[in-house]
């Protein structure tokens, strides 16, 4: 009887571990996400993602002032980057691979900030 009381709890100890270590799993993998680039700022502002994770800016239809996305602090190894000039109706991507935190402006507008934690 005593066997059964401490089995029978290991047993759904063991059951939920399989359910929970695979969800988990899963949601490690890389994701797509989409940041908007709205005149005079980045949407969302902040963000986290997995390693591997593809991140997309869109420059909204209704912009009427150029912008740029300049990565200006990245983690160790990361080469920085900026994309080209636009103003609407666009889009930019990058993989970003790295753990860590990297940060975003628009050189035209300093005060347009953007972070992105990849852990």
């Amino acid at each position: 009887m005593v066997r059964r009381r401490i089995l029978a709890p290991l047993a759904l100890v063991g059951l939920l571990a399989a359910v929970v270590v695979p969800a988990q799993a899963a949601s490690r993998k890389p994701q797509h996400k989409t940041a908007g680039v709205v005149d005079y700022a980045f949407t969302p502002a902040k963000l986290t993602v997995t390693p591997g994770s593809k991140i997309t800016w869109k420059w909204a239809d209704g912009n009427s002032t150029s912008h740029d996305v300049k990565l200006v602090s990245a983690p160790k190894g990361v080469k920085k980057f900026t994309s080209p000039t636009y103003t609407a109706g666009v889009s930019f991507s990058k993989q970003l691979k790295t753990a860590g935190t990297y940060r975003f402006i628009c050189s035209y507008h300093i005060t347009m900030r953007e972070t992105i934690t990849v852990k």
